[in-house]
């Protein structure tokens, strides 16, 4: 009898992880401090279209929390994911409410800002 097993291999590129089927995006969030500022950007994830099975974490407690930095791991399928679109689509959510600064790169901390007019 043979066995075979599906074996997935991940790729990390900065703060992205890639699979043969998924995404996996690594969102820093400033201004979580608790319990409770996990649970609101949650509520703003689902808002956002993430389902539960996507969120993989939603921590206050790292990477940061000095400077109150948390971070929310969300899990995405390819055909699902684009790019930078997704992207601003969480931040956004996240930054009207809660209420939250989101970015995924420390070195640009509003990346859906656009030009300005």
């Amino acid at each position: 009898m043979r066995f075979f097993g599906l074996i997935a291999v991940t790729f990390m590129m900065g703060n992205i992880a890639l699979s043969d089927e998924w995404i996996e995006r690594d969102y820093l969030v400033k201004g979580m401090t608790c319990g409770g500022c996990v649970f609101g950007v949650k509520a703003a994830l689902k808002r956002a279209g993430v389902e539960s099975a996507q969120i993989l974490e939603v921590d206050y407690k790292t990477p940061d929390p000095k400077n109150k930095i948390g971070h929310a791991k969300v899990k995405f399928n390819k055909s699902d994911y684009k790019g930078q679109e997704t992207d601003c689509k969480i931040v956004s959510a996240i930054r009207d409410n809660p209420g939250y600064q989101a970015f995924w790169d420390l070195k640009n901390t509003d990346p859906c800002s656009g030009p300005k007019k």
